[in-house]
């Protein structure tokens, strides 16, 4: 009695082999060059330069009382690897919170963006260099450096 040999041959074998391994080579280098972004993790932020930090004084009048409002509005360059939002801002070592923060969110690349504080209590030296404590989306808290510039 003979015999029927079923299976793959060797060709087909081989044939597969070759295209699963290419297959498992294009994801180890999509994540070592983060081409896969989402699943990759969270973007990097980082400060471009030294950010400056000035006064702003405008007039607002409301019940026919003209009030005068001084502010700080710190504008910084930060790149970033992805899309993040700013949540948060406070000038390290002081009681000044951000009162306004971007709406957009930092795209990958280079972004410029401004944040203002209250005066409150906040006296800053011209020339002097201040930390800013950012909070991202991401839960990551960034450290930019601005320089009061008056």
């Amino acid at each position: 009695m003979k015999r029927s040999k079923k299976g793959l041959s060797g060709a087909v074998t081989a044939l597969i082999l070759v295209i699963a391994s290419v297959i498992i080579s294009l994801v180890v280098v999509g994540f070592a060059f983060g081409l896969f972004g989402a699943i990759g993790g969270t973007p990097t932020v980082t400060q471009v330069g030294t950010g400056t930090l000035s006064t702003v004084t405008s007039n607002v009048t409301a019940n026919n009382k003209t009030v005068t409002v001084t502010y700080y509005v710190a504008t910084i360059t930060l790149h970033s690897t992805g899309t993040v939002q700013i949540v948060s801002a406070s000038i390290v070592g002081t009681n000044a919170v951000a009162t306004n923060l971007p709406t957009e969110p930092l795209t990958a690349g280079v972004n410029t963006v401004t944040i203002t504080f209250p005066a409150n209590g906040f006296n800053p030296q011209p020339g002097s260099t201040y930390q800013i404590s950012i909070g991202l989306s991401d839960g990551v808290t960034v450290q930019a450096a601005v320089t009061y510039i008056g």
